[in-house]
């Protein structure tokens, strides 16, 4: 599979017209309907849906278009990594659970951009399974973890920030007048929770009772989209730190408190890179590392991230 071809069927899946992606890659129309009727033999899979008006990926397509997009990020990456001759230049990927820690990460490549100005970083919110997995393919050099959760193959460095957990409420709703959350609180709040693995087990400890007979009445991937439904009247367990309080909405800790550590992982298994080494030397440099660091592959606590 040649990546020219592969750069080809993007631009095309993109603009959703072989014409305009002709254009833009200042190519003929005939060459790139060549070179997708090859790729089409070569992987024994129609990619495109053709009509007289219209050009829509088949599921196949939609498949190949994802990985294609991932796969020639990477290969840029590793060009631009791998030709650079003059100081420290590249980009560090950062697959990151929402949590405020995320902000002494922030911190330290703030840090290392100042010192090498020529490196970006891409921050990508993901849940632990989605960043494990993006970890083990390359796509991403770090990633930040809410523990507990199950990191076999990777090294972190515990940050020096605890996750601490409670109720997203109306001020003026079920909870007004309240500065904190108990177990039993819970039990009569229409809740929702977060969709990552692992968050049942996490509170079920804290709980002293099954996780089931809480009232879930729904769950969300991102708590600034869940800010809007508590807005409107909801009830959303969730950390502390992520969305500010205001007059409307505010942030009920539990009681006894229930805090939870984060980590700063990469693979064990990846080639060592000297824009990754010295990132991890300037965050080391603001943090020295935490008890509870491990350099040579974590242990399983949880498995969130198998």
């Amino acid at each position: 599979m040649d990546l020219k071809v592969l750069r080809s069927f993007v631009e095309i899946a993109r603009e959703q017209s072989f014409t305009a992606a002709a254009e833009k890659l200042s190519v003929t129309q005939p060459t790139l309907s060549r070179q997708i009727a090859d790729l089409e033999e070569e992987l024994g899979q129609k990619l495109f849906e053709r009509t007289t008006r219209s050009l829509e990926l088949t599921e196949k397509g939609h498949f190949l278009f994802r990985r294609a997009q991932d796969i020639l990020a990477l290969v840029d990456r590793t060009k631009l990594e791998a030709m650079t001759t003059e100081g420290l230049a590249g980009d560090i990927r950062i697959s990151a659970a929402e949590t405020p820690a995320v902000g002494i990460v922030a911190e330290a490549v703030q840090r290392f951009q100042e010192k090498y100005p020529r490196v970006r970083c891409h921050f990508v919110s993901a849940d632990a399974l989605t960043a494990a997995e993006h970890l083990r393919s390359g796509l991403s050099q770090f990633g930040v973890f809410n523990m507990p959760c199950r990191l076999d193959g990777f090294e972190y460095i515990r940050l020096p920030r605890e996750n601490r957990w409670g109720v997203l409420t109306r001020r003026d709703g079920i909870l007004a007048g309240k500065t904190f959350v108990t177990p039993e609180d819970l039990k009569r709040l229409p809740l929702y929770v977060s969709k990552q693995r692992g968050v049942e087990n996490r509170i079920g400890g804290w709980l002293n009772y099954s996780f089931s007979k809480l009232r879930v009445v729904g769950t969300y991937n991102l708590l600034y989209n869940a800010s809007l439904v508590v807005r409107a009247g909801g009830n959303a367990l969730c950390l502390d730190g992520i969305v500010p309080p205001d007059d409307d909405i505010v942030f009920l800790p539990f009681q006894p408190a229930f805090l939870t550590d984060v980590v700063l992982a990469w693979s064990s298994a990846s080639q060592k890179q000297t824009i990754t080494e010295e990132f991890l030397k300037t965050l080391r440099s603001l943090y020295p590392p935490q008890e509870g660091t491990k350099e040579d592959g974590a242990e399983a606590e949880e498995e969130t991230a198998p």
